[in-house]
């Protein structure tokens, strides 16, 4: 329902997936916006409440002077998800240096509330099917991968501060309307007959619009100090490519490559991109994440934040029909 209270957020991220969607709630319950991007044309909303600022979580004096000195809550939704080495370096300035830059930030300011947006990651890659639960431990600080590292970084960074009320989401593998670019491009390979091979990982997918309304819920209802795993349909990915060939009516592949030759070809390629400086289309990094195999128990903020989740077929029907109509398949 509608605030009666107009409510402020500070939103980092704000022109991308998650954070539109996160935008358009907060605006739709009456919330005031400062929305940080570093390129005002990606913003798809126009809004009486919505002021856009332009900006780098890297560059926080800059940002400072266009807040108000009290916000309700900063939702810090901005990272980087590389996964090619020779990004490394900026992507750990901008998960962990950026994510101090915003606590930072907040303590100058009076925020009442810090929603650290993180990742399942944290949790860890499993080579056997695993059902992730909050109170799994968070091992991987010095995972190989370095987004791995960096969100189990920037995420302890969180935890270890004792002057914010800070709260933790562990989102799953997001899809939804507006994606042109994660789950989009393996919907867009599917529609093409270009997957070259099914990935051999399973994973929970969850709609964008259900994590958006989990991470307001999460700013009410949240305790301070604990994480959220807001989780969806849990399915292995020759599930979900069948799924999103039935709905384009087109034949799915059957290949499944076993992830040693999947990881042959990424090596190669991770060499050749060292002498051509163009990033390739799978890495070894990738080629993990993506065999990651894991369920998710999303049992504590079902019952402490009313998470719920839409159906998957929905999500995946209202997926497609923006893909359609922005001629991305």
């Amino acid at each position: 329902m509608p605030q009666t209270k107009q409510l402020t957020a500070f939103i980092t991220g704000a022109t991308g997936f998650l954070g539109q969607h996160l935008c358009q709630q907060l605006l739709d319950n009456n919330w005031q916006v400062y929305a940080l991007c570093r390129n005002k044309e990606k913003m798809a909303i126009k809004h009486k409440n919505l002021v856009m600022i332009t900006g780098d979580i890297l560059a926080p004096k800059a940002i400072e002077k266009y807040l108000p000195s009290t916000l309700d809550a900063l939702f810090h939704t901005a990272a980087s998800t590389n996964t090619w080495f020779k990004n490394n370096d900026r992507q750990t300035t901008t998960n962990i240096n950026g994510t101090q830059n915003m606590l930072d930030l907040a303590t100058r300011l009076t925020v009442k509330r810090f929603i650290h947006i993180s990742s399942v990651v944290v949790f860890g890659i499993h080579t056997q099917l695993k059902n992730i639960t909050e109170d799994m431990p968070k091992t991987d600080e010095k995972s190989w991968i370095n987004y791995v590292k960096t969100k189990t970084l920037s995420e302890k960074l969180v935890l270890n501060n004792k002057q914010l009320d800070c709260v933790i989401i562990n989102p799953t593998h997001i899809i939804g309307p507006g994606d042109k670019h994660n789950w989009a491009r393996l919907i867009k390979m599917i529609a093409e007959k270009k997957l070259p091979s099914i990935p051999n990982g399973a994973g929970s997918f969850v709609d964008v619009r259900d994590v958006a309304t989990g991470i307001i819920q999460a700013y009410h209802q949240g305790k301070s100090g604990e994480n959220y795993l807001l989780g969806g349909t849990d399915m292995n990915f020759k599930q979900f490519v069948n799924k999103v060939a039935d709905i384009l009516n087109v034949k799915a592949t059957k290949r499944q490559l076993p992830n040693f030759l999947l990881m042959t070809l990424a090596k190669t390629k991770n060499f050749i991109s060292r002498i051509t400086n163009k990033e390739p289309d799978i890495t070894p990094e990738s080629v993990t994440l993506i065999s990651d195999l894991y369920a998710c128990d999303s049992a504590k903020a079902k019952k402490k934040l009313n998470y719920c989740n839409k159906a998957f077929d929905l999500t995946l029907s209202d997926t497609v029909k923006f893909l359609k109509s922005n001629d991305l398949i």
